[in-house]
């Protein structure tokens, strides 16, 4: 779904809280069919096109090393082939090398003045930096060269949301979304601004996402999130248990479907085993296992919650919630 370099959507985009702060509750993604990609891109490989399309192919798949060799070998036969050097600048972000994505795009600049695609990076950079004064500008000029020019809104958007300015950031996703109705990131965003808002038009925006992108899981995800804060926690339970089946073992997904049967539907057992299920992918979750206590204390079994929660604090000595439900049970 995300572009490579504009990975600040990532950080700065509205989503529904995952109720959970481990490290590995990151939203589901199903995994990937094709294993490499020689496997799929063989016809034309030894053009400047064939080398640009497999190192994005690369770089897509975090396989950098094999993106840095094959847009060497596409610049190495057009060194001023432009969309090689907007991968390049890719690469370089992915690197972490600030310095050559500059450098990178200025060259790219001044080899096409007149293509918007290179300053629209420029001004991605400068929002990653900080800096939203020259962001701006640069996406001014961007606009200047190409009034069309869906990306260029859409980080105007990302801007906007990252100054809590959810009017105006609408508007440019809006805006990014009728210049391009294929581009599924603003429909991303407009979705997650109007779950913010309950506002039931998120619905719609996530159901448009999915028809969009099928195997993409994102929307699956954020729209069973939208579906339990907003009423319909059984409709929820079903995407949980879709997900599950096609991405099994998910840490986040069984947290989740855990957190459905105790809060909403107070099926107490079954929460219990969705939360031993999480547990089972990462037995170090304070999140589940705390919520696994609530569950045994919702029961009336206050023993076993008891030791749930002496457990936590036996590694997690400050854990106020856990200290918390000791008192509440008469601990």
């Amino acid at each position: 779904m995300k572009k490579v370099f504009l990975v600040l959507a990532c950080a700065l985009m509205l989503t529904s809280c995952t109720r959970c702060s481990d490290d590995n509750s990151k939203k589901p993604q199903e995994n990937q069919q094709v294993t490499t990609a020689e496997g799929v891109l063989t016809a034309d490989t030894l053009d400047v096109d064939g080398y640009i399309n497999r190192a994005r192919w690369y770089l897509a798949n975090e396989q950098v090393g094999m993106a840095i060799r094959d847009i060497n070998s596409a610049l190495s036969l057009d060194g001023k082939n432009v969309d090689a050097l907007l991968v390049l600048a890719d690469i370089y972000y992915a690197l972490g090398d600030q310095d050559n994505i500059l450098m990178t795009l200025n060259k790219a600049t001044e080899i096409a003045p007149m293509d918007s695609r290179p300053v629209v990076k420029l001004a991605e950079m400068s929002f990653l930096q900080g800096n939203n004064q020259l962001a701006n500008a640069y996406l001014d000029k961007a606009l200047e060269l190409n009034s069309i020019n869906p990306q260029a809104y859409y980080l105007r958007g990302i801007i906007s949301l990252s100054k809590n300015d959810t009017v105006q950031a609408m508007k440019q996703f809006m805006k990014a979304r009728s210049q391009d109705d294929s581009f599924i990131d603003p429909v991303y965003q407009i979705a997650n601004i109007y779950a913010a808002q309950r506002n039931p038009l998120a619905e719609d925006f996530y159901h448009l996402a999915i028809q969009m992108a099928p195997n993409d899981w994102t929307a699956y995800y954020d729209l069973a999130m939208y579906l339990q804060d907003n009423g319909d926690p059984m409709k929820a339970l079903e995407i949980y248990d879709t997900l599950d089946a096609r991405i099994p073992g998910n840490y986040q997904i069984l947290f989740n479907k855990g957190y459905v049967n105790l809060v909403y539907l107070l099926e107490y057992d079954k929460a219990i085993e969705e939360f031993d299920k999480a547990l089972a992918v990462n037995p170090k979750s304070v999140d589940a296992l705390l919520n696994k206590g609530v569950a045994y204390e919702q029961k009336g079994n206050y023993k076993t919650a008891k030791s749930i929660y002496l457990q936590i604090l036996k590694d997690n000595p400050n854990y106020q919630l856990a200290i918390d439900a000791l008192h509440r049970i008469g601990e």
